[in-house]
């Protein structure tokens, strides 16, 4: 019976005094069930519900759909996005689904729903709806959204629903693979037009339209390293050509014309996004674009929003998240968009703005969303899960494990319009095939990290799938729909100092005719269909897989992170070792590590010797996937060393986010290795003196273990430029051995092209070295360095190799140690992902570099700029003291404080080794009303220990043009 009707026993009662009784029963039951929360939530929430709008086509009318609307029709209201309503006229309405007309056809915002509720008239909360572009979908591909039309490959993951899929058969047509080499990295997904033209930015600052051939067609220089897949978007409304629109870590959102043009007309708008002080560290564009229905384009940005711009250039909205969002919108049917971000969380958010669900999760989320068939969102983390979830609640469906994070977004294939298998990547190296209950259906080791998103293409009689993935080992891969390899790429690069820089971190695009990928060599690489089937001659290729079936036992690895199968055998005296363990049963890896307990672990569990003895350092990483061997002393030249590893093996144990927590002893493992020292060299080609001193270029730092730090921070890392001069240096005894020390300041390239002193950089700091013959060590201890704008506090950074008159071009090797918890804003979220050694305690990276030397205005005295004199105030325990040098300048010279870097440095001569602190953050400049640098201030902290001795050298640039021994 319907409580609000009359009772038919011929006693008549008032609707009103009866639901009051209803009420008050319901209220008392609640109540007496401890309920009185959950009904005071009730009363106060409960109004109609929007579950979604479906997508708006021309005409006007707009559908909505949800629930509690009631049976007879109140009121529908369009909210405009400055705030302001308009009733809109209503056209059919029934409990679930209203209809209504829109004012117009530029009609945008959202929409609320009043319906008559037993409380009273309540109004539902605003949905937000888009309306779709004309003439869609677009043929010949049938995109949903307004991208170039006739474009086989527009987007980061090819269409809305970011399912990575293309439906061209892999014809192989005779054309043989090709390179375009770029300034530096690339780690971002080409697009490609419907000509075959290719476009992709580079750590280097560019962006580049590549021709169909391999060469250029033009390039264009943003004001920072482009991260991001750009989008090729609809016509110009004024010239009917089509555009690209990409992104830059320059804050900058680009619209460019793509059509044959002078290039100084091929912009079209430019929209900047800003720096929040207080909030964020830059304001680098590094989300993947994506396009929606109606032509916004979106793309997250480092200061912590989300963008949402109008097609005009003009800002449509901005949504905050809790931190950096790399992760390109996917879209729902009715335009809701998923996305996710550093802050851990997955996303919806409505077409307006308004977040609709959030779903934490235990690790970073890099990963694009991708969207089923039947809505499914399916979206990895750092946490090395795979996160199937409903699209209306983002509630959890199930989630599928992997052995180390996830970073790439997974590919979806589809049977009869349907969604039939789900690709997923993981770091642990595997390529996972899953049903879409998420049961395994296969998978494939690839032996090597994959941060590459897989990508979805058809056989040449398209009657299967290829999926076509990039690793960590610099091959690109092609798989049947079986799991077996169907052909490997090998894209690794013939020049020396690229060679240890291979791997695949871009993704995929598949063209009419090929792949096209872009690795950490800096290298597009274009590889037709099939080509490794057709061909006999090529050594790039191969169709094995080459991994062992069973082994358990120790690889060598390269400074730049490449796993060898054979230990090398000559290294130079002043190497570091880096050691992989693996364990490989029937076919499978084994996720084994080395104990990384704080306590629990036993002597024996890891124990390295040499033969014969030197003093060495030994650590793991903190996934106990890697073992650090450090010698403190140089090896000696000609001697043949053994080098034996020996310990436990753990599996299993208890996921916290990325960190395992616990495990048990499964094995034991040793490795014996031998390798020879070359006999002794030339000295260190270093030398200073009183107008110049050889200049050294530091550049493309890497840092590839541990696997999760190049997922965070690797173009970053590869962007870097240094410039090093020495400032002092010792002869060389008996032994070939001595010490100096190099000043170190960021660079940049000017207008010409040339490397020069960057005053903004946030890096100016000391390397203390030793060297025998050409071999150095180079070390900075217990200070803050800036990587990409957050202040890293380290224990130890070192530079090791072999300097010759090209660089160091033998073992170049990189080290770090810093203390987890101290990182500024993200050091638990770094416990939380795994990244600390014994779950909490340091960060361990290892990593190379490549060097060149430098001839330019950084290393030479400059021409009528002298040093006055220097004052110099001792620091005692309770103040700070202070070094301050005066510059002067001839008549008609100027040394702009915008150009050059002026610095000093404190140095105990009595050991030859530089007094470490925080010189970037401590120093300070004056410049005159001309922009000249008249004097630089260097703070001395409070409490600074300085010897007896102390020499204080002013460096102009990298030049050091006056020195003054001060006493403290």
């Amino acid at each position: 019976m319907d409580f609000l009707s009359e009772e038919t026993t011929g006693k008549k009662m008032t609707p009103r005094k009866h639901g009051g009784r209803v009420l008050l029963i319901i209220l008392l039951v609640l109540l007496a069930a401890g309920g009185g929360y959950r009904l005071w939530s009730f009363l106060t929430n409960y109004r109609p519900l929007i579950s979604s709008i479906p997508l708006v086509q021309a005409g006007g009318q707009v559908t909505v759909n949800g629930a509690r609307f009631g049976a007879q029709a109140v009121g529908a209201s369009l909210v405009r996005p400055d705030g302001s309503t308009v009733a809109l006229k209503v056209v059919s309405w029934t409990p679930g689904q209203v209809v209504v007309s829109l004012p117009d056809q530029s009609s945008a915002g959202a929409i609320t729903v009043t319906a008559q509720t037993f409380l009273g008239k309540r109004t539902s909360l605003p949905r937000g709806f888009v309306i779709q572009s004309a003439g869609l979908p677009s043929q010949p591909n049938g995109y949903e959204t307004p991208v170039q039309a006739d474009s086989p490959w527009p987007t980061f993951r090819r269409d809305e629903h970011n399912t990575g899929a293309s439906p061209l058969p892999a014809v192989y047509e005779g054309d043989k693979p090709w390179s375009f080499q770029t300034g530096k990295g690339l780690f971002v997904t080409p697009v490609i037009d419907g000509k075959g033209i290719i476009y992709i930015g580079s750590a280097d600052h560019y962006f580049y339209a590549i021709n169909p051939d391999g060469s250029l067609k033009w390039k264009y220089q943003t004001g920072e390293i482009i991260d991001s897949a750009a989008a090729l978007t609809g016509p110009d409304p004024l010239s009917g050509g089509a555009t690209i629109t990409f992104i830059s870590g320059d804050g900058k959102m680009y619209r460019f014309r793509t059509d044959d043009v002078p290039m100084d007309q091929r912009q079209l708008w430019v929209y900047e996004a800003q720096l929040r002080p207080g909030i964020s560290y830059n304001r680098w564009f590094e989300g993947n674009m994506a396009v929606g229905y109606d032509g916004t384009l979106y793309a997250g940005n480092t200061n912590f929003l989300y963008y949402a711009i109008n097609p005009d250039g003009t800002l449509k909205w901005t949504y905050e998240t809790g931190s950096n969002s790399w992760s390109q919108a996917g879209f729902a049917n009715d335009g809701t968009i998923f996305w996710g971000s550093l802050d851990t969380y997955l996303r919806a958010v409505d077409p307006a703005g308004r977040q609709l669900w959030k779903r934490l999760t235990l690790g970073f989320v890099a990963a694009s969303a991708a969207i089923g068939s039947d809505g499914t969102v399916y979206m990895g983390s750092f946490d090395s899960n795979l996160y199937a979830l409903n699209p209306a609640t983002g509630a959890v469906k199930w989630k599928f494990p992997t052995g180390d994070h996830i970073y790439a977004s997974v590919a979806l294939a589809s049977l009869a319009s349907k969604t039939s298998a789900i690709y997923l990547a993981s770091a642990d190296g595997t390529l996972y095939a899953l049903n879409t209950d998420g049961t395994l259906k296969w998978k494939y080791d690839s032996g090597d990290v994959i941060r590459s998103s897989p990508a979805v293409g058809k056989t040449p009689d398209g009657s299967s799938d290829i999926i076509y993935f990039g690793g960590g080992n610099g091959k690109l891969y092609a798989l049947n729909a079986d799991g077996s390899l169907r052909w490997a790429f090998d894209t690794t690069s013939s020049e020396p100092e690229l060679a240890d820089r291979n791997d695949l971190n871009g993704s995929p695009a598949l063209g009419k005719t090929g792949v096209y990928i872009g690795g950490e060599h800096g290298q597009l690489w274009y590889v037709p269909y099939d080509y490794c089937l057709n061909t006999s001659k090529e050594p790039r290729c191969s169709t094995a897989q080459a991994l062992p079936s069973d082994f358990t036992g120790l690889y060598y690895v390269t400074p730049g992170g490449n796993t060898q199968p054979d230990f090398p055998s000559s290294l130079p005296a002043s190497s570091m070792l880096t050691l992989r363990l693996e364990v490989r049963q029937g076919g499978q890896t084994v996720n084994a590590r080395l104990c990384n307990n704080p306590v629990g672990c036993s002597k024996n569990s890891l124990v390295v010797t040499f033969e014969p003895t030197v003093p060495i350092d030994v650590q793991h990483s903190a996934d106990g996937k890697y073992i650090y061997i450090r010698p403190t002393e140089f090896l000696v030249p000609g001697r043949t060393y053994t080098v034996t590893a020996s310990g436990d093996y753990y599996t299993g144990g208890w996921r916290l986010g990325n960190l395992t927590l616990g495990g048990s002893r499964s094995g034991s493992f040793t490795g014996t290795f031998s390798f020879k020292v070359p006999e002794a060299g030339p000295g260190l080609p270093v030398s200073i003196g009183t107008s110049q001193v050889s200049g050294l270029e530091l550049t493309r730092l890497a840092a590839p273990i541990p696997s999760m730090l190049p997922s965070l921070n690797q173009i970053g890392f590869d962007s870097m430029d240094w410039l090093m001069g020495p400032v002092v240096m010792t002869p060389a005894d008996a032994n070939g051995q001595g010490k100096f020390i190099l000043w170190a300041i960021g660079a940049k390239q000017n207008a010409a092209g040339d490397l020069v002193a960057d005053p903004a950089s946030d890096f100016a700091l000391p390397l203390s070295g030793q060297y025998q013959n050409s071999d150095f060590v180079l070390t900075n201890q217990n200070f803050p360095m800036a990587i990409t704008g957050i202040r890293i506090p380290f224990n130890l950074f070192e530079l090791r190799g072999t300097l010759g008159a090209d660089g160091v071009t033998v073992h170049p090797a990189a080290y770090a140690d810093t203390q987890a918890l101290s990182i500024p804003t993200f050091g638990p979220y770094l416990v939380i992902a795994g990244l600390a050694n014994n779950w909490y305690e340091k960060l361990l990276v290892a990593g190379t570099y490549i060097t060149r030397p430098y001839d330019g205005v950084a290393n030479h005295a400059p021409t009528g700029v002298t040093v006055k004199d220097v004052t110099f105030t001792a620091p005692t325990k309770s103040q700070a003291g202070q070094v301050v040098a005066d510059l002067a300048l001839l008549p008609g010279i100027s040394y702009l404080a915008d150009e050059h870097r002026v610095s000093l440095l404190l140095v105990d001569p009595t050991s030859t080794e530089a007094v470490f602190m925080d010189y970037h953050a401590n120093t300070g400049f004056q410049a005159d009303s001309d922009g000249n640098l008249q004097s630089v201030i260097l703070t001395l902290p409070k409490g600074l220990v300085l010897q007896a001795h102390v020499r204080v050298y002013v460096l102009l640039d990298i030049f050091p043009a006056f020195e003054k021994d001060v006493i403290p």
